[in-house]
């Protein structure tokens, strides 16, 4: 069989084209796909940052649920549990509008052995990237933790209101 150069090529009986013109297919598959590909790289990374916030927020709800259960905080030096809390927060987008508050459930008075709720929760901004097109918005991520007092409440600087109010 002979050989021919340029555009064709004979193999039993058949025409092809050369291989050089599946380069233009290339990139317009590539050009359709690398927006999905990229919507996805991104939601990959927000989630990751939503789930870091949840985990960050499940763990300031936890600290202030320890103090308020023994009624003690060592580490506050004359602030509310609430107060010291956020500001041990290590995140820019929990520490700016974090919301922390305790409270009785209904049907418990305060006293040893009584729940002790509180709760944690702070706006998250999804897709804070914004690429043409692609929705923005904002999601409250709440953490609520409920324990047992296992001292009863002396100390009034350390909840705000004070006492502890009804949920």
């Amino acid at each position: 069989m002979g050989r021919l150069t340029g555009a064709l090529a004979f193999r039993r009986g058949h025409i092809a084209e050369s291989v050089s013109s599946e380069q233009g297919q290339t990139l317009v598959e590539f050009a359709l796909v690398l927006p999905i590909l990229l919507v996805l790289v991104i939601g990959i990374f927000d989630f990751g940052s939503a789930f870091n916030s949840k985990n960050d927020l499940n763990f300031l709800a936890n600290t202030a649920a320890r103090y308020a259960e023994v009624n003690t905080c060592v580490p506050c030096n004359g602030q509310t549990i609430a107060s010291y809390v956020k500001s041990t927060a290590d995140t820019s987008q929990l520490s700016g509008a974090l919301s922390i508050s305790v409270c009785l459930p209904p049907g418990s008075n305060g006293q040893v052995g009584d729940p002790l709720q509180v709760s944690a929760s702070a706006p998250f901004n999804y897709l804070a990237v914004n690429l043409g097109g692609l929705p923005t918005g904002n999601i409250t991520l709440t953490s609520t933790v409920t324990v047992r007092i296992l001292q009863a409440p002396t100390d009034p600087t350390l909840f705000n209101p004070s006492p502890p109010a009804a949920c």
